[in-house]
């Protein structure tokens, strides 16, 4: 959930949630007059403490809005009990979008730490706000447990805790002054506190992570797979010496330019205009526009690989005959090698009638390689008016980097045997995992290199369920 998805999330519930909140605030306020009138009571509440009410009431149906009814039941009964699993999960993926959703979690709860102090007198003891964030958060994740709208994690717990934590010390700060008619430093140092403790942990999580020679490898798992409840079953016979193979770095990597460039060749191309507004999710750069029809139009960039792609989203493609796919293809094969966009050795082919297609693949053994190579294709689709709806732009240039040693491929296989591997679904007990194939080849780090790994195929009890495991083949 990137940023963008967060406000769009925030906006489609923030009025139900308001709407909400003061038909509970109402029902309360009835049942107030109805203490006092009928009953007779004498407690009273404060304008402050009604205007607490409304927000609080706000608050909470946003919370359950967004946690589980925006959701689909698309889990079931799962628990993840490994405290600090998301933040392994962003460092291998080195993730902007988990990063950003595990500082919202935080502040998701900061305004319940903020407003039961003002709401409730005993809730300005630190104890009672923590007791009922911990009480509530659990709550939540029971409720997204057993509708299957969530999964129950320890970090979620921690995350609201804080951020509850963040607006107690928030209101305390203000409130304390007031009641002691002196200023003191200590409850403005609580405040800075949690916001400076985060800010010192990602200066140094990104100072470690930009003084390694290689990115991340997002096939690491945030969790170890339980390998005590299945069975293996394997006829390889695995190398146990350890080998040498070459490293390369995508050319195009993170390079705004080279994206730049290929706007401005588009626009020129195909008289499309870029609205200028950018934003990230995850791995990729999404661009958006309008074409000369007014059409709507997106392009994504991959900023890891190099890698693009450019779509109207239309829905009807045109059928080509071998005159118009020809035409088509002196076009935009001239437009592509003008900008170094096509290497000289990619094949041409038409593919189902209604796709030009350029493939490319490497001439030298990469593993063994020192040269830089170009792998990947290029697919493109058209209306029947001739318009450019659909490119997909899947061609890496990679540049040769250094020669590294790797781990055996036993040694490969050992990490399969500890459970060190990414599986969506887990094991299940009396599982027998049949491994039938280990071979090497390439993926992009977090850093856009080309980095070697192990790559072993096989299946789960049938082989209508197969599976896939990868495992980082650099040394440590």
């Amino acid at each position: 959930m990137d940023i963008i998805t967060i406000l769009q999330a925030l906006l489609r519930w923030g009025i139900p949630a308001l709407a909400g909140g003061i038909v509970v605030f109402l029902l309360l306020a009835s049942a107030y007059l109805i203490y006092k009138k009928v009953f007779h009571g004498k407690k009273t509440i404060t304008k402050m403490q009604a205007i607490c009410a409304v927000l609080l009431c706000c608050w909470l149906l946003l919370v359950f809005g967004l946690t589980s009814l925006s959701r689909g039941g698309n889990y079931t009964g799962e628990f993840n009990i490994d405290f600090f699993s998301g933040y392994i999960s962003a460092w291998n993926n080195w993730s902007i979008i988990e990063l950003q959703l595990i500082i919202f979690n935080m502040l998701m709860f900061a305004p319940l730490g903020f407003l039961l102090p003002l709401l409730w007198k005993k809730a300005e003891r630190l104890g009672v706000t923590l007791a009922v964030s911990l009480c509530l958060t659990v709550l939540i994740e029971v409720i997204q447990l057993l509708t299957g709208t969530g999964i129950f994690e320890l970090d979620d717990l921690f995350h609201n805790t804080i951020g509850s934590l963040f607006g107690y010390f928030c209101i305390m700060a203000i409130l304390t002054p007031i009641k002691e008619k002196t200023i003191r430093f200590a409850p403005l140092a609580k405040v800075l506190m949690i916001p400076c403790v985060v800010t010192l942990i990602l200066g140094a999580v990104f100072w470690v992570y930009n003084r390694q020679p290689y990115g991340n490898m997002d096939i690491l798992p945030a969790v170890k797979q339980n390998m005590s409840v299945v069975q293996i079953a394997t006829e390889l016979k695995l190398s146990d010496k350890d080998i040498s193979v070459s490293i390369y770095k995508n050319e195009y990597a993170e390079d705004k330019d080279y994206i730049q460039g290929v706007q401005s060749g588009l626009s020129e191309l195909e008289n499309v205009t870029f609205s200028g507004v950018t934003r990230r999710e995850d791995e990729n750069y999404v661009y958006t526009g309008m074409d000369a029809n007014g059409n709507e139009f997106q392009m994504n960039f991959f900023f890891r690989s190099g890698q693009w792609s450019y779509t109207t989203y239309a829905e009807s493609v045109a059928m080509l005959t071998a005159e118009t796919a020809e035409q088509y293809r002196n076009r935009y094969e001239a437009w592509m090698k003008e900008n170094n966009l096509l290497p000289d050795n990619a094949e041409f082919s038409v593919q189902n009638n209604n796709t030009l297609r350029w493939d490319v693949a490497p001439k030298q053994n990469i593993s063994r390689g020192d040269k830089a190579f170009q792998n990947g294709s290029v697919m493109m689709q058209f209306d029947n008016n001739g318009t450019l709806i659909d490119l997909s732009y899947q061609i890496s240039w990679n540049e040769y980097v250094i020669t590294e040693d790797i781990i055996s491929a036993k040694e490969a296989y050992s990490q399969i045997e500890d459970g060190n591997f990414e599986q969506y679904v887990p094991f299940q007990q009396g599982d027998i995992l049949h491994i039938e194939e280990c071979e090497l080849t390439y993926t992009y780090d977090t850093k856009g290199f080309y980095q070697p790994i192990y790559q072993f195929r096989g299946y789960i009890n049938s082989t209508e369920n197969l599976w896939t495991c990868q495992i980082p083949a650099l040394k440590n």
